[in-house]
């Protein structure tokens, strides 16, 4: 994997299926993270294979050794317009491609708010069907408490320019 090469990215429940899928590329690469990038437009195809365009750009952080990730979202102007961070293990490199088990719990921060916990229904309901223990639970709740700082305070990268 080397900056430029492109990605299937899958998001999965926390049983393994996959929900979402998409083609990204690689935007860097080191010892503890990845970096893609996606343009606005591009394709996802959804847990029940309905196909849609991306409306904004994206560039999202995946850490080996964190239980989230981190998505900016621009406007096809350059403006930085979200900080996205998705409660999740980190990622897994397998068949070419990139999957991430996502715990469902969220943090935004929609410019110029400040950052909150959401989708907290999403991860009740998780917790049930998967059966997530107390512990698990309140280490995911601990995790988004402390990367609504992170979100806060994000300073993302400089625009990226595409060249097709």
């Amino acid at each position: 994997m080397k900056p430029g090469d492109k990605i299937h990215v899958r998001a999965c429940k926390a049983d393994g299926t996959v929900y979402r899928s998409w083609h990204t590329m690689i935007e860097s690469v080191d010892a503890d993270s990845i970096v893609t990038i996606s343009p606005a437009g591009g394709m996802v195809e959804d847990r029940v294979r309905v196909r849609y365009q991306t409306e904004y750009i994206l560039r999202s952080y995946y850490w080996f050794d964190k239980l989230y990730n981190l998505i900016e979202v621009f406007d096809t102007q350059g403006n930085l317009i979200e900080i996205y961070i998705n409660i999740a293990a980190p990622p897994k490199f397998e068949n070419g491609g990139m999957s991430f088990k996502d715990h469902e719990l969220d943090v935004s921060k929609v410019f110029p708010g400040k950052a909150q916990i959401v989708d907290e229904d999403e991860f009740s309901e998780a917790a049930v069907k998967y059966q997530y223990t107390q512990e698990f639970q309140d280490r995911m709740y601990s995790v988004a408490e402390e990367v609504i700082e992170l979100a806060n305070h994000w300073k993302a990268r400089p625009f990226p320019v595409f060249k097709y």
